[in-house]
């Protein structure tokens, strides 16, 4: 989840056959979900318009079980706010990955901090139906 209301994000993704070290570039916060993809279609997408690029497939292995390690930062710059500029930068790595429970490898940003104070306590779920993927990517028909 972005910490902006709306605006341009940049996001980066990259693809392994085997679990990554987590990248250490100064990310404020790192998680790990699990994801099904039934289609082989797992994608980022925008939530209003077309990214401006493609990225990657998430889902690159084919159908199945994938592990999703989001690293995040620049969240707490403009909490609900529209900027002009890039405020907030991700990196996804994803890879094949039996279904695991979420993990916090670490959190250091308040906005972040909301957001698991809302999944602790049953305001927002963690664990999204396996058919419609996590909501970081959406699955094509």
């Amino acid at each position: 989840m972005t910490g902006i209301h709306t605006g341009d994000v940049d996001v980066t993704v990259t693809l392994h056959d085997i679990e990554p070290a987590p990248d250490d570039g100064g990310w404020q916060e790192i998680m790990e979900i699990s994801t099904h993809s039934a289609s082989s279609e797992l994608m980022v997408r925008g939530m209003m318009d077309d990214l401006d690029e493609e990225l990657p497939v998430l889902s690159f292995d084919g159908p199945g079980d994938y592990r999703l390690r989001v690293h995040a930062r620049g969240r707490d710059t403009a909490v609900d706010l529209a900027p002009d500029e890039v405020t907030e930068w991700y990196l996804i790595q994803a890879w094949p990955a039996p279904a695991a429970e979420v993990t916090v490898l670490r959190q250091t940003d308040g906005y972040g901090a909301s957001v698991h104070a809302l999944i602790t306590t049953g305001g927002l779920s963690a664990h999204p139906p396996r058919a419609g993927g996590t909501g970081l990517g959406t699955q094509r028909p």
